[in-house]
């Protein structure tokens, strides 16, 4: 599922399908379509000023429409969906027979099949929309078709206001983040807290990168259902395809598009005590793998100095500080291996950073066969190694998802291997 997309400028050959928008950057749309059989598929990015012209194009037989564009291109379809007819909005273009273009709203599929899939039902649910753009329009459109029960649509504009979070949480049973608050780059960033929503069955966030948001990591957190916005973008993709080629694709094809995405976006991120062979262990999984190797440990060494001499020179406590700011910026990544040092668990800020894109497995080993040299923190023989594991244990529990204990790297790197492989084939 990787590869370059292709943003298509001014050129006199256009491809028949493509994603419309004014400043496109990375999407995964290029990437859905190819794995659902139309390699003919780029990003089209244009002015405002150029739409008229550019829709007018014959070459062009398939349309999806990305912000600011879904309510200009409606004037340009001489026929619509009554979803989109209800939404006010088109993100999906499709040229008829005639060369006139037919307007719809896939979006609204795909939130439906974004919820389906959690097994989240809003059906006489109060729901709570952060947000009141067109996403928002959308989902509330879609929400009322599903029989909710009541819709509040909280925003930063207008009254009710995300500051009044708590009036309306208290009684909420699906909360749905329909902003681009706590999207790349600004994550783990959060409008609300779920203290404010104690009874919450469902939390949805349209968001896809991060794979999982402060919001999500939350409600993961408290055992509450909760689903990201990848679902929502696939199947959005999906209902888009089957107009676009006029066939249908069974549900196996579109779980297949969101596992291999998954499979290939999350991080593999090492945690455990100082000395457990986390680097080792790293190095051997991107070989195994073929991904790219981040080292926390040795990333900092290259900003600052060796860990063990900052501590020595600054002190813990500004070393964890440095280390967080660093790991926040590491682990906006997706796709690697990360191997952490051995106490990035004592600071609960980075529990979201390190979640937010990854899969996080705890390395154990014998404390007597922990290594210890140029590790300042593990000084004092194998009292103090105790003493610090007597802490620490409890928290390499609440962060981990998976934990194995290591006799030699191969070993251990297969395990984690074959566990990963399993996780996304469940």
């Amino acid at each position: 599922m990787n590869g370059k997309d292709i943003i298509m400028n001014h050129t006199s050959t256009l491809t028949p399908f493509g994603l419309l928008g004014k400043t496109l950057g990375h999407s995964y749309s290029p990437q859905i379509h190819k794995a659902l059989g139309n390699p003919d598929y780029v990003l089209y990015e244009r002015a405002s000023h150029e739409l008229t012209d550019f829709l007018s194009q014959s070459e062009l037989k398939g349309l999806n429409v990305t912000i600011p564009y879904k309510k200009d291109v409606m004037s340009a379809c001489q026929t619509l969906s009554d979803a989109a007819k209800h939404i006010g909005a088109v993100n999906t273009m499709v040229r008829q027979a005639d060369g006139s273009w037919y307007g719809h709203n896939t979006d609204y599929d795909g939130f439906i099949y974004m919820l389906e899939r959690a097994g989240i039902t809003v059906k006489d649910k109060n729901v709570v929309v952060l947000g009141d753009g067109a996403t928002a329009h959308t989902i509330h459109v879609a929400l009322t078709d599903l029989g909710a029960k009541e819709i509040s649509h909280l925003s930063r504009k207008t009254a009710p206001f995300y500051s009044d979070a708590k009036s309306y949480g208290a009684d909420a049973d699906v909360l749905i983040n329909a902003t681009p608050v706590g999207t790349f780059p600004n994550c783990p960033d959060s409008l609300i807290s779920l203290d404010d929503f104690p009874k919450l069955k469902g939390v949805a966030d349209v968001i896809y990168n991060p794979y999982r948001t402060a919001l999500l990591i939350e409600a993961e957190q408290r055992g509450i259902p909760y689903t990201d916005g990848l679902p929502m973008l696939v199947g959005q993709a999906v209902a888009a395809a089957k107009l676009f080629m006029q066939k249908e694709f069974p549900p196996e094809a579109t779980e297949a598009i969101i596992r291999q995405m998954r499979h290939a976006q999350e991080n593999i991120i090492l945690i455990g005590m100082p000395g457990v062979g986390k680097t080792t262990i790293a190095t051997a999984l991107a070989e195994r793998l073929q991904r790219p190797l981040i080292d926390c440990d040795d990333v900092f060494e290259e900003r600052y100095c060796h860990p063990g001499e900052y501590i020595k020179t600054y002190g813990e406590a500004q070393f964890r500080k440095k280390e967080t700011a660093l790991l926040a910026e590491l682990c906006k990544t997706t796709g690697a291996i990360i191997a952490t040092g051995g106490g990035v668990v004592t600071q609960p800020v980075n529990y979201p950073i390190l979640r937010q894109n990854g899969r996080i497995y705890w390395l154990r080993r014998p404390l007597e066969k922990l290594a210890v040299d140029g590790r300042p923190l593990s000084q004092g023989g194998v009292e103090r190694l105790e003493s610090l594991y007597t802490v620490r244990e409890p928290l390499y529990e609440a962060f981990s998802q998976c934990s194995f204990d290591i006799n030699d790297p191969d070993t251990g790197a297969a395990q984690i291997e074959e566990e990963y492989h399993a996780h996304f084939n469940s």
